[in-house]
């Protein structure tokens, strides 16, 4: 015959009985603070959650997403005024979002080394709005609304690759 589980009070929630105990230092745990990992079930001590590595920006990394993000943006949108300025009306401005959107990835992650997630987002989109800015002090005002369409596409296009 099998013995039924010790009924015990959880060390976190005394008031709670539980027959649950963690894998790992056996401490009384209740359903409430159980953290389910790929080893069975532990206490939040002995399960952190911790976020992947390639989502963690350290000061290192932010300095060097914001100083490509800078340097990319004059760069490109010099190249954008001068070289894609015809090319920045109706389909061709999508295009050239396309290509803002995809040169801002590839840039962000070479000078990150792959990292991703909300920060390098954000640096992607600033690289972007400056981008617009040089093409709009370069190349008038009268590209503004395909330039925004193509900045805008190319904000999209980063967002889906860094996200």
């Amino acid at each position: 015959m099998e013995s039924m589980p010790d009924t015990v009070h959880c060390a976190r929630h005394p008031g709670v009985e539980t027959a649950l105990r963690c894998g790992r230092c056996e401490s009384p745990i209740c359903p409430s603070c159980l953290v389910h990992s790929p080893v069975g079930a532990r206490c939040p001590d002995c399960a952190p959650v911790v976020k992947a590595p390639m989502y963690v920006l350290s000061g290192q990394n932010m300095l060097r997403a914001g100083l490509a993000s800078v340097v990319g943006g004059v760069v490109m949108g010099l190249l954008w005024a001068l070289i894609l300025l015809p090319f920045t009306r109706g389909f061709f401005a999508l295009l050239v979002g396309v290509a803002l959107g995809y040169a801002f990835t590839r840039l962000l992650e070479f000078a990150t080394g792959g990292k991703r997630g909300p920060g390098m987002v954000g640096f992607a989109i600033g690289g972007i709005v400056l981008a617009w800015a040089v093409l709009m002090l370069l190349g008038g005002s009268h590209f503004a609304l395909w330039g925004m369409v193509a900045a805008g596409i190319g904000v999209w296009f980063a967002y889906q690759n860094l996200r």
